[in-house]
């Protein structure tokens, strides 16, 4: 009966631990990246968007650009929560993001050169808290259903 118990709390504090790391990796934790705002534009004094960039000198795919929005510019660890915890509105490798506002609640992403693709888009949304998206330069990918 005592080894039972004994095996059946081992096996208990194994899956603890096992879904501890898994959380963790894919929460950001473990992201040697390196995160920073590379434009703030403000709207408001509580409302700014952000460009960053996560770069990550072993990682093939090269630098990711996003576009955010908060009511302070975020610090690295803000940032790499956001990354992964969807405060996204806009993430792509195209360099040539950045944003503009054409009032207090409706930003424009847009990039300068037309050079983002639509294979090159992981996130774009046209719409976050209170705050209205539109896009100039950029290809706008299907809502997905």
């Amino acid at each position: 009966m005592r080894r039972s118990v004994g095996v059946s709390l081992t096996v208990l504090i194994v899956l603890i631990l096992a879904a501890t790391v898994v959380f963790l990796l894919f929460t950001g934790h473990f992201d040697g990246g390196k995160f920073e705002v590379i434009e703030t534009n403000w709207a408001s004094p509580k409302l700014v968007a952000m460009v960053a960039r996560r770069s990550d000198q072993e990682a093939l795919s090269g630098d990711q650009y996003f576009v955010l929005v908060g009511d302070h510019p975020f610090s690295a660890r803000e940032l790499r929560h956001a990354y992964y915890h969807h405060g996204l509105i806009f993430s792509s490798d195209g360099a040539c993001v950045t944003t503009s506002w054409k009032d207090a609640r409706n930003l424009v992403i847009s990039c300068h050169d037309g050079s983002i693709e639509a294979g090159a888009i992981a996130v774009e949304q046209r719409k976050t808290t209170d705050v209205g998206v539109s896009y100039v330069n950029i290809p706008i990918i299907p809502e997905r259903e």
